[in-house]
């Protein structure tokens, strides 16, 4: 939280009022965001090359296991089957 509130020049505070709406919090965007951010990464052929772990800790998820289950959880389908579905397509 301190490096994006220091990232965009304001307080941990003021972060988390930009935040304080009833549908969500700030915690809860970041979750959300994360695996959205591996998906595109996993779909785009100049990262081919990468890893799927590199991309996944490119988002911070330290665990394999932990991006796996979040990924799941958000589309349905491992990152492998996800990346494979997109890149290896006709």
């Amino acid at each position: 939280m301190r490096a994006i509130a220091a990232h965009h020049h304001i307080s941990v505070r003021y972060l988390h009022l930009l935040f304080q709406r009833p549908e969500t919090t700030l915690m809860a965007w970041i979750r959300q965001r994360r695996p959205e951010n591996c998906r595109a990464d996993l779909a785009d052929p100049r990262l081919r090359a990468h890893s799927i772990q590199d991309i996944a800790a490119r988002w911070e998820f330290t665990h394999a296991t932990d991006f796996s289950r979040s990924f799941r959880r958000a589309y349905g389908m491992s990152p492998k089957d996800h990346r494979h579905s997109v890149l290896d397509s006709p």
